[in-house]
């Protein structure tokens, strides 16, 4: 398929009604090249609806079903085992499509690549996903789509707190889901199966992204934060910092007595490597308790 076609169609998945002037234009092509382009597409099945008249022109129909993609045998065959893969991944956001994409992509694609692929089965293994449930990634994801904050139940080691969150966006480490959000306590990360409700409000969401977000989060001067974690610890920690396999961070500056106060009261599951200044931040945090309780 040519590179024009694909822009075609990425184009044409838009839900737009657009023109055969209008996409040649977009294209960078003549009105006859992209009606040519058009029929072809058609013709390989893609479902192409056109209405006619004065306001008429070109959209792809809802729902429908995409034909293959053109792949090269070694792209189709990696593609099939990444499937393979997400089907193992519980509590996507799209339900029960998890678990039958992998076999509607192979039963699509010409029998001697299907042959390959069934003698591949069973000989290539990623690492198995050990999720615990989390039910409520659809109803994060609609927060996304509607673009609107939402408040959650959320249940920490303290108990159930409730939680105004901007959502940010949904990962998956780990083998867990983590929706990572702006609060009023600025960006933090959540465990999506420790999350009891989510409600939508009506207020409208700063539709920030996770690259926003990793610039948000160096604005200013900052500072590394290093820091051992028991088993405990790195449960607690969450939902203050975001989790790293290397214990490190950077933090501005301004927020480090903000989140002094919040590592002292974790206690001895989380000690503070460096800096030298959050750690005094600690030291005094621990004298003023002692003081409080000194005759």
């Amino acid at each position: 398929m040519k590179t024009r076609q694909l822009k075609l169609m990425r184009l044409l998945n838009r839900q737009q009604l657009l023109t055969a002037r209008e996409l040649a234009e977009a294209c960078g092509v003549s009105l006859r090249t992209i009606q040519r382009d058009l029929l072809e597409l058609e013709a390989n099945g893609y479902p192409i609806y056109s209405e006619r008249g004065p306001a008429g022109g070109y959209r792809v129909l809802p729902n429908r079903l995409l034909p293959p993609l053109a792949l090269r045998e070694q792209e189709a065959i990696t593609l099939f085992l990444m499937l393979d893969w997400v089907g193992q991944v519980p509590d996507l956001p799209f339900g029960t499509l998890r678990g039958n994409l992998a076999e509607w992509y192979l039963h699509e694609l010409p029998a001697d690549l299907e042959v390959k692929l069934d003698r591949l089965k069973g000989r290539v293994r990623f690492a198995r996903p050990d999720t615990p449930a989390s039910p409520l990634t659809r109803d994060l994801l609609r927060l996304m789509e509607m673009e609107v904050q939402g408040e959650l139940i959320y249940r920490t080691i303290s108990g159930r707190r409730t939680i105004r969150i901007d959502p940010v966006g949904l990962t998956f480490e780990r083998n867990r889901w983590y929706l990572l959000a702006q609060t009023d306590r600025g960006l933090r990360q959540y465990r999506v199966d420790r999350m009891e409700q989510v409600t939508e409000t009506t207020v409208p969401s700063q539709r920030m992204t996770f690259e926003e977000a990793e610039q948000l989060g160096q604005a200013g001067e900052q500072v590394t934060v290093r820091l051992e974690l028991t088993p405990l610890g790195e449960r607690l920690l969450e939902g203050v910092l975001p989790l790293n396999a290397l214990r490190t961070w950077f933090v501005p500056v301004a927020e480090l007595p903000f989140l002094g106060r919040q590592l002292f009261g974790l206690g001895r599951e989380v000690r503070v490597l460096e800096p030298l200044l959050l750690r005094q931040e600690i030291q005094e945090q621990a004298r003023a308790v002692i003081a409080l309780y000194e005759d």
